[in-house]
């Protein structure tokens, strides 16, 4: 195999490990990013929930006022952490369309390469033939 070609396919390898790397990635971030949107989702309902305690009359309403402060915290908390997993989210899908877009130049370059390689080795088959013509051509005209 020709070097360049061998060059130009071990890029191609090394695109395609990028590529899965960026996906596991994004798979990670998006794991996180769903845990933390688990947890803001539970943050508002216990809200909910010490709401309705108050309201039932199962929990006094100096109580709720003493928890509620902490329960703003929790969910202000979940919440910046939801916003700073959508952003490592869109970066990891930036990183894949970037992985994506490297590979799919570098199959380009290969197949380019290749149809030049097509193309010369027909050139050169045609300069053959048309030689063995001339020659025929010669011994025979």
């Amino acid at each position: 195999m020709n070097p360049r070609a061998r060059a130009l396919q071990s890029l191609i390898r090394l695109r395609k490990t990028e590529v899965d790397q960026a996906r596991a990635e994004l798979g990670r971030v998006l794991a996180h990013e769903r845990a933390a949107e688990l947890r803001l989702a539970q943050s508002r309902q216990q809200l909910e929930n010490e709401q309705h305690e108050v309201s039932a009359g199962r929990t006094s309403l100096g109580d709720f006022r003493d928890w509620l402060p902490a329960g703003r915290e929790a969910i202000e908390r979940a919440h910046r952490l939801v916003l700073e997993a959508q952003h490592m989210t869109d970066q990891a899908r930036a990183g894949l369309t970037q992985a994506n877009a490297a590979l799919k130049a570098a199959e380009a370059v290969l197949a380019r390469w290749q149809e030049e390689e097509r193309e010369k080795e027909a050139r050169r088959e045609q300069n053959e033939v048309d030689d063995l013509s001339r020659r025929a051509r010669s011994v025979f005209g």
